[in-house]
């Protein structure tokens, strides 16, 4: 059985670290999101590492290190059980010895060891102070891959990605706000220019731009910038 040799303190130090500046460094959600499961391949040791969510009755693989993860979560999806999608639902962490013979799901343990060679994984749910993001998810090919200590520092590890991540959210919606608010400016500007060389009331002249762009099928806020940058319609 493999052992668990913990990588000296500065070095998990240093990939933490890593964690923490990866919403600047990759400036986006689905960045942070795939640099989180390339991290957690390095410091857990695993073989593969992904983050899957849950939207209704439905559940997605938003980020991977590669093909066999989506293939994993694929019939975790098929077959309704899996470690992922209990720790989801009942908001526990979830670790295999040997998916071989885990009889927690026959349905789902039986088909991916016998159809992805995978026969350890690690399932935890990401807190965050609004409820879950997803669950981090990591794989290995042989059995009893994870030893407690491996189980101990994935956790930590899942606190700070779940952190990570809800900071990359929080940043892309306050940029996709400004990206609005910036839009909405520029609409309003438009509409005035509009109403002055045209003599329109405010919603006529919102209707002749919104009409040019319907009939350009081209956005609305590009036709208000065409009007500023040149002063007509």
């Amino acid at each position: 059985m493999s052992r668990f040799v913990p990588a000296p303190e500065h070095d998990l130090a240093r990939y933490f670290a890593e964690l923490v500046h990866a919403v600047q460094a990759e400036g986006g959600r689905l960045g942070t999101l795939q640099t989180v499961c390339e991290l957690a391949v390095t410091i857990i040791r695993a073989d593969h590492a992904s983050i899957t969510v849950r939207r209704g009755d439905l559940f997605s693989t938003l980020a991977t290190t590669g093909e066999l993860p989506e293939t994993v979560d694929r019939i975790q999806g098929e077959t309704g059980e899996g470690p992922c999608i209990d720790g989801l639902l009942d908001h526990e962490s979830f670790a295999t010895g040997d998916l071989g013979s885990d009889g927690r799901w026959p349905l789902f343990a039986g088909r991916v060891a016998a159809e992805t060679g995978v026969r350890s994984m690690l399932s935890h749910r990401l807190f965050v102070r609004e409820g879950s993001v997803g669950a981090l998810n990591v794989y290995a090919a042989r059995p009893d891959a994870f030893t407690p200590g491996d189980v101990l520092v994935s956790e930590v590890f899942a606190a700070h990605a779940a952190i990570a991540v809800q900071a990359a959210e929080d940043q892309q919606r306050a940029d996709n706000l400004e990206i609005a608010l910036r839009s909405s400016r520029r609409i309003g500007t438009a509409i005035g220019i509009v109403m002055a060389s045209h003599r329109l009331d405010e919603q006529s002249a919102f209707e002749l731009l919104r009409r040019r762009s319907q009939d350009t099928n081209r956005k609305l806020a590009d036709i208000a910038d065409d009007v500023v940058y040149t002063g007509q319609l």
